[in-house]
């Protein structure tokens, strides 16, 4: 379910650029720093999302440097460094872990199978600093497994039951604190949760309808382009609960990932198929002119 959460980066500034890849590599850094410098592998662009969200809500010091590393040692990049920053690399350990394991599970994924072995001692360092969000993951998975295996006996869960219980697991990833705004982030959480894990769904069916995966829009026998409205209103329910928090700092480039970025992915998968529908109707009425001559 990564790769979702991140900008269209042509809607943004060159300054809204270099603030977000900025808050990416101060990321990326607190990932090593914390963790270790293998743990970097972990890091995804969807956190970064939170991180910039948390900071906006919570104005936490930020600390600015301009640093080399590994993946570029030519030249020193901007980077960030604040609490909610270390917050968002703890939960993209948490996250890729049981990604890894999840993999391993379905795909006997051998690659997976050793990153999550890699990643279990950082694993249990986050447990051990934010345990309700780690439990929640733990206890989100194994819910969403438990209705993989029901359908795969011949059950049939609820449509949404999976969609719904990825977002309450993402809700609380971004409670990141028990206070004021704590429901209000739980809320936003969870309607991005259930929208990213529809849309993932919605990109795999021919994959899934083919290997036999778990899907449940394969279950409800519908084709990609029928939950384009769906889709739209998940969209606008996480897009309602974004706008009800107070945010002024990076409101652009937080409102550029829920109003565009999210989608970038389901539109390259959108127009790869029309590509493929025309070509094919195209082959067809070739044939069917050979026919006719």
């Amino acid at each position: 379910m990564f790769g979702y959460v991140m900008p269209r980066m042509e809607d943004l500034s060159q300054e809204e650029r270099e603030r977000y890849h900025a808050a990416y590599c101060g990321v990326c850094r607190a990932l090593g720093d914390r963790f270790g410098q293998r743990c970097r592998v972990a890091l995804t662009y969807d956190m970064t999302f939170l991180a910039l969200l948390l900071g906006s809500l919570y104005e936490p010091d930020e600390r600015q440097g301009s640093k080399r590393c590994a993946p570029h040692p030519v030249r020193p990049h901007a980077c960030l460094g604040s609490d909610s920053i270390d917050y968002a690399a703890d939960m993209t350990v948490a996250l890729v872990y049981h990604k890894c394991l999840d993999d391993w599970r379905d795909d006997r994924s051998g690659w997976a199978r050793a990153y999550a072995s890699l990643l279990g001692k950082a694993y249990r360092a986050v447990g051990e600093r934010h345990p309700r969000a780690c439990a929640a993951i733990e206890e989100g998975l194994a819910d969403i497994g438990r209705l993989e295996e029901a359908a795969a006996a011949g059950a049939a869960p609820p449509p949404d039951a999976a969609a719904n219980r990825f977002g309450a697991l993402l809700g609380e990833v971004f409670a990141w604190r028990d206070d004021f705004w704590a429901a209000s982030l739980r809320s936003l959480g969870a309607k991005l949760g259930k929208l990213v894990y529809v849309m993932d769904a919605a990109l795999d069916m021919e994959d899934d309808r083919a290997s036999g995966s778990y899907n449940p829009l394969v279950a409800l026998d519908v084709q990609p382009q029928d939950v384009r409205e769906d889709l739209e209103l998940l969209a606008a329910d996480a897009a309602a609960a974004f706008e009800r928090l107070p945010l002024e700092r990076d409101a652009r480039v937080l409102r550029s990932v829920l109003y565009a970025g999210v989608w970038q992915k389901y539109y390259a998968k959108d127009a790869k198929r029309t590509k493929q529908a025309k070509g094919t109707t195209h082959v067809q009425e070739e044939h069917q002119e050979a026919h006719r001559g």
